[in-house]
């Protein structure tokens, strides 16, 4: 969360069905190899199209393309306990042989 880097998801040539699959699988906790999708962590970037494109940050309009991104490391200073809440639940996530994303919950015994 505080490298200073920002992590972006290209998806390329996605069929409104194949994004649907996609989205499923990721809720699931499974995640297979997929060559449409190129991930890459970058400090910035730049949006751009034809023609304007309306932008949203967490669901908040912030204008139109061309936009440009850029991470400021430090800027965020994120508070966390020491432990969770009872009751709430954590995730373990593994990556198997075939590039499977794994996710299963685990309760917390605290």
């Amino acid at each position: 969360m505080d490298d200073g880097l920002l992590d972006v998801v290209k998806y390329r040539n996605f069929s409104k069905l194949e994004y649907i699959r996609h989205a499923l699988s990721i809720s699931q906790g499974r995640r297979r190899y997929e060559p449409k999708i190129v991930h890459k962590r970058v400090q910035s970037l730049r949006i751009t199209s034809d023609q304007p494109l309306d932008l949203q940050v967490d669901g908040v309009p912030q204008g139109t393309t061309p936009a440009e991104v850029t991470v400021l490391p430090g800027a965020l200073r994120v508070r966390v306990p020491d432990r969770a809440a009872p009751g709430l639940h954590t995730h373990k996530s593994e990556v198997d042989q075939s590039g499977t994303l794994h996710t299963r919950e685990e309760p917390d015994n605290g």
